[in-house]
């Protein structure tokens, strides 16, 4: 539709740049509300909103289109996140936030070869799934969501005092410039590994086929995970999963055989999945009781990272070509390794 790197990268950024600036006030908003009824709002909105992107013939009609799936995400991923973190048992933290982030995966799993192979039918007919899938989960929460914690009548001048306490804390400082590092560099590869595999002559079904394959693993790992973090550690898990996520991201762009990339992107999965749940596991352990704001603070930074890579991305995409790019981004997933051993468990 662009054309270009750079504006595809803006296109894909701005979903989430609203969310830079928008997550702390809706989670502060949102604090007082009902979660699901927001869940219920947001996903209703999310159906409406796939169909209208078929209609979308021009860059500035994408772009109102992602600024508008922002918006929905901030509030889908904050009330998710949130009912997580709220129920979560400190003592099985990572069993239980890998077991959400399971489900959540299973999803991802499958989305790349459905809409892969459905797209044969017609490119735009992976947008009235959504709508329809969106509609179907409107449905589930409306009917089996039953235990809503009750609205927090807490003073807005109160939250963001909160939130500044927690700006002076250097456990959650650590964790925020894990985030933005961390969301920068994974959000390239969400944004333009099927590009880069594309324009390396791999057709986009049998990229449908390989992002789901690589999902599988990761899927059927992410509980026991969790568990071998409760057991041994954040801090030392993490560091493991930072160097095996280098050294897999470094090996994507060696080869274009199809079988290679399989065998490759499912590793480098498995890899970032476990500094993934180790994140959130993190994130449930510094937020004590005040979650839902939290979480805003923390998505505020997600994004923000979220942000940076794509633009960064297609920017380095227009001066050293998409595979010294990988290249690169993969090797820059090291740079975390020195904050995670400053974690204390």
């Amino acid at each position: 539709m662009t054309g270009n790197a750079f504006l595809t990268g803006l296109i894909l950024s701005i979903t989430t740049m609203a969310g830079i600036f928008l997550n702390i006030p809706f989670s502060i908003i949102e604090n007082r509300m009902n979660m699901k009824k927001v869940l219920q709002v947001v996903l209703l909105f999310y159906s409406g909103l796939a169909l209208l992107y078929p209609q979308a013939n021009s860059f500035i009609l994408l772009l109102v289109l992602s600024i508008g799936r922002g918006l929905a995400s901030s509030f889908l991923w904050l009330t998710s996140w949130a009912y997580i973190f709220t129920y979560t048992d400190k003592r099985a933290k990572g069993k239980e936030t890998g077991f959400f982030s399971d489900m959540n995966d299973l999803a991802s799993a499958l989305s790349p070869i459905v809409g892969g192979f459905v797209s044969i039918l017609s490119f735009f007919l992976p947008f009235y799934v959504l709508s329809l899938t969106s509609f179907l989960a409107f449905a589930v929460v409306s009917i089996l969501v039953k235990e809503i914690p009750k609205p927090e009548k807490t003073s807005v001048r109160l939250q963001i005092a909160k939130l500044s306490g927690y700006m002076h804390d250097r456990r959650f400082v650590k964790t925020v410039l894990l985030v933005i590092v961390f969301y920068a560099l994974i959000n390239i590869y969400y944004s333009f590994l099927s590009v880069f595999l594309n324009d390396e002559g791999i057709s986009i079904p049998l990229i449908g086929v390989i992002l789901t394959v690589a999902l599988l693993p990761a899927v059927s790992l992410e509980v026991p995970m969790g568990h071998l973090m409760d057991t041994h550690g954040i801090r030392k898990t993490m560091s493991i999963a930072v160097i095996l996520t280098t050294l897999t991201a470094l090996m994507i762009p060696l080869s274009s055989n199809f079988f290679y990339m399989i065998i490759v992107v499912t590793a480098f999965t498995v890899n970032y999945t476990m500094i993934f749940i180790a994140l959130y596991s993190r994130m449930s352990d510094i937020m004590r009781q005040d979650k839902v704001v939290m979480t805003g603070a923390i998505a505020t930074f997600k994004d923000l990272g979220y942000t940076i890579g794509p633009l960064l991305a297609g920017t380095l995409i227009g001066v050293i070509s998409m595979r010294n790019t990988f290249f690169l981004v993969g090797g820059a997933f090291i740079l975390l390794l020195p904050v995670v051993l400053l974690l204390h468990d």
